[in-house]
């Protein structure tokens, strides 16, 4: 009974492998996988002849537009439509099939379509008036060995959606292409438009950086072809034509010589892009920890230094807009950068200000004096519009102006007064505008006949008496 238990307990599987197993029945496509269905659609999208070589020309296009704008929604339109998997899907399936003309109708129109892609998306830059560098452009100017984690990311999904029994799934294997294999290629007509002229990023060219996007496309081609080979040997698709162990060796031994020659360059890049990003750190340390606490506030741009290199030294500089920094003390600074931070070949430059506290303070102070005299006088002017207009609404809302008995006093004085009447005139120069009282005085007949030197005597004495009558600066008379 004993020997039973323990071979039942020996036949246990360990939790390790019921893990594997777990996980293997997750990920297991063998039912899902439809490679009769595969093989139709890979051959039927090879071709870039007719329409979908129509497409890819729109698609280019557009994605120019959004690069070119800067809009990242535009690029993931122009992905939607973009037909760009088909030569390259054909390439990684081809070879892992062994169907050689197969892999050649790939290749001719792999090269058709970067060709297509690259004419139409160099015309594009060439005629637009716009070409500034923006970070949608820059992004694809230095590949680096992330870059060969999406083409393999890409290239998996998009097999894998190709592959799939789910119907219209090559939609979403294009958009996974295409979000690597796009952005470049239109990248790359940007770069060879700017020709030899500098693009302003770095020290490159426009075609420095048309060729390194380059790069970055025949990177993700390489390895989304990689993928595509992989997925389709680890779900056993049947060969086209027999392949023998040598064959097969060689074949593998090729693809990775490809991967190693593709992945060096763009390890180098991102090499030294993490290196770039280490000196950065190590220089703002530097700054923080040994420049800052001695002299604070005392230098401009102590948080932003300027970094530049010459021959095969590398300076940082920073200026100082108060206290002079001793010499002793800036090649003090040297030495602790060499020894403490390990940075041999860089060299600190200060550029000394040379104001004194006291200096700047009085300048500030005759600065803000200045300003507060401007506003002063501002002030006043605006002050002085706003009384005028004060005294103006006054005179328009006054009903203080005894009209009545003004009439009748005028009359007693001066009996030929047929009609009198008062009203606020505007007047103007086309320069300013005024609102002044006005008075209508109409005589009878009789006074008509009175000399003309009389009459003016009269407008005289009348004028001076409503002004002293009224409290008026100004008045107008009509006759």
């Amino acid at each position: 009974m004993s020997t039973f238990k323990e071979n039942i307990e020996t036949e246990k599987p360990s939790f390790g492998k019921l893990i594997f197993d777990f996980f293997k029945g997750i990920f297991n496509l063998s039912d899902q996988v439809d490679k009769t269905r595969t093989r139709e659609e890979v051959l039927a999208n090879i071709s870039f002849k007719g329409m979908p070589a129509f497409i890819l020309m729109a698609s280019v296009f557009v994605a120019s537009i959004g690069l070119n704008a800067n809009s990242v929604a535009v690029v993931i339109g122009a992905m939607l439509i973009s037909p760009l998997m088909g030569p390259i899907m054909g390439l990684g399936y081809s070879v892992a099939v062994n169907d050689i003309d197969t892999l050649k109708k790939s290749l001719t129109n792999f090269f058709i379509m970067v060709g297509i892609a690259l004419i139409t998306s160099y015309l594009y830059f060439l005629f637009v008036p716009l070409k500034t560098l923006n970070e949608q452009l820059i992004g694809r100017i230095e590949p680096t060995s992330l870059d060969v984690l999406i083409g393999i990311s890409g290239g998996l999904a998009g097999i894998a959606a190709f592959s799939s029994k789910i119907k219209n799934s090559n939609v979403i294997a294009g958009v996974a292409i295409a979000t690597a294999l796009m952005p470049p290629l239109c990248t790359a007509g940007y770069g060879f438009a700017m020709g030899s002229d500098l693009i302003g990023y770095k020290d490159y060219t426009g075609i420095g950086a048309g060729l390194n996007a380059l790069y970055l496309f025949f990177i993700n081609s390489v390895f989304i072809g990689i993928s595509t080979f992989l997925y389709i040997k680890l779900n056993k698709f049947p060969l086209a034509k027999y392949q023998n162990a040598a064959q097969a060796r060689k074949t593998n031994f090729i693809i990775i010589i490809l991967s190693v020659i593709t992945m060096l360059p763009s390890a180098f890049i991102f090499y030294d892009i993490i290196k770039e990003e280490f000196y950065k750190a190590k220089v703002k340390e530097f700054l923080r920890e040994e420049v800052s606490p001695m002299y604070q506030n005392g230098f401009l741009n102590i948080n932003n230094p300027i970094l530049s290199d010459r021959d095969s030294l590398r300076f940082i500089t920073i200026s100082t807009l108060t206290e002079r920094v001793p010499e002793e003390v800036i090649k003090n600074w040297n030495k602790v950068l060499k020894s403490k931070y390990h940075l041999q070949s860089t060299k600190l430059i200060v550029h000394q200000g040379g104001y004194s506290e006291d200096f700047l303070r009085q300048k500030s102070q005759d600065f803000m004096g200045s300003i507060y005299l401007n506003n002063q006088k501002e002030i006043r002017k605006k002050d002085s519009i706003i009384l005028e207009l004060q005294h103006q609404i006054q005179r328009l809302n006054s009903d203080s102006i005894p009209f009545i008995s003004v009439a009748k006093e005028l009359r007693a004085q001066y009996p030929n007064i047929k009609n009198f009447g008062y009203a606020n005139f505007s007047k103007t120069n086309f320069k300013s505008k005024n609102i002044i009282p006005t008075f209508l005085i109409q005589w009878d007949n009789s006074y008509r006949t009175k000399a003309q030197r009389e009459k003016n005597e009269d407008e005289k004495r009348i004028r001076s008496y409503l002004r002293t009558r009224l409290s008026l600066d100004t008045l107008d008379i009509v006759q």
